[in-house]
């Protein structure tokens, strides 16, 4: 009976203290749903488990400004409060690679906190950061950190970079071959007589730039000088030819009173060797330009 009495006593004891505490709470105006078991845990020294990432929505987008939904457990802390999550891409001790003919490029390694859009014990919402450049497509890791300071393990995701698009300078093509069955020929900065000069009104910026000219012109079309120019061009870290852009890839104009012809360069596709191959026909003059539109990881060097 005394036994019985005595655990009764120190129940009281504890319940009167766990109120004491909350009157207290209250006229502090700190009070908070999870207080009562706040308060206990502050007595017994309980803690959660780490929180545990398990895996995502369907329908999250890991890319800058893409919105995400992490699922798992124990994402809560005791108080209730929400905590962070944080994107991690590229590694600190990561090693630049020097390839022939590339000065080298290493990314960098990137860590930002994302937006938290929503939070609960099985579940959080979060909005990655939309100004994140200067970084490929590749794996990166998520990780939350509870409001206690309990941080879960890292998540592994794919990230896929923010887009940009380009034309490639002309400083960036070699001219493999300049066809010279005509009487004067250009191509980009080789020439068999005068040095490039391209007209005001050649528009975009060009890649490539061919000038072929006959000072006689043969009379008959089909036996008048015909020929081939070959370009070559390298991309390197996640940039690609973009051939979405057919009809601005390829002007061709000529000289006034002239027959001549060009047919359609043949363009590279994605996975092709970069190679533009240009087929021409000239009875007088011909000049054609073209602008090579590329794409990738915003802020990476495409060489």
């Amino acid at each position: 009976m005394r036994t019985k009495l005595r655990s009764v006593a120190i129940t009281s004891i504890g319940v009167l203290l766990v109120t004491a505490m909350q009157h207290r709470a209250r006229a502090q105006g700190v009070l908070t749903a999870s207080s009562p078991r706040a308060v206990l845990c502050s007595i017994a020294g309980c803690q959660k488990a780490k929180p545990a990432i398990t895996g995502f929505d369907s329908n999250s987008v890991f890319t800058p400004g893409g919105k995400f939904v992490l699922q798992g457990s124990n994402f809560n802390s005791l108080d209730g409060q929400p905590g962070t999550i944080v994107l991690k891409i590229g590694s600190k001790t990561a090693v630049t690679i020097i390839q022939l003919g590339n000065h080298g490029w290493r990314q960098g390694y990137t860590e930002r906190q994302a937006t938290v859009l929503g939070w609960a014990d099985s579940h959080v919402g979060g909005q990655i950061p939309s100004d994140i450049s200067g970084v490929m497509d590749g794996i990166a890791t998520l990780e939350i950190s509870r409001n206690d300071g309990l941080k879960s393990d890292s998540f592994v995701i794919h990230f896929k970079a923010m887009k940009d698009l380009q034309i490639l300078p002309m400083t960036d093509v070699s001219v493999k071959t300049c066809a010279t069955h005509a009487d004067s020929n250009l191509c980009n900065n080789w020439s068999d007589s005068s040095q490039l000069s391209i007209p005001p009104n050649v528009f975009p910026t060009p890649t490539i730039y061919g000038a072929h000219a006959v000072f006689v012109p043969v009379s008959d079309y089909a036996f008048s000088p015909t020929g081939q120019d070959y370009y070559t061009f390298a991309l390197q870290n996640g940039w690609e030819f973009d051939n979405s852009y057919w009809l601005e890839n390829g002007i061709y104009y000529s000289g006034s009173g002239c027959t001549d012809h060009m047919a359609d360069p043949k363009l590279p596709s994605p996975s092709s060797s970069r190679l533009v191959v240009v087929d021409w026909r000239t009875g007088c003059s011909l000049q054609y330009h073209i602008s090579l539109h590329i794409t990738g990881p915003k802020g990476v060097p495409w060489k």
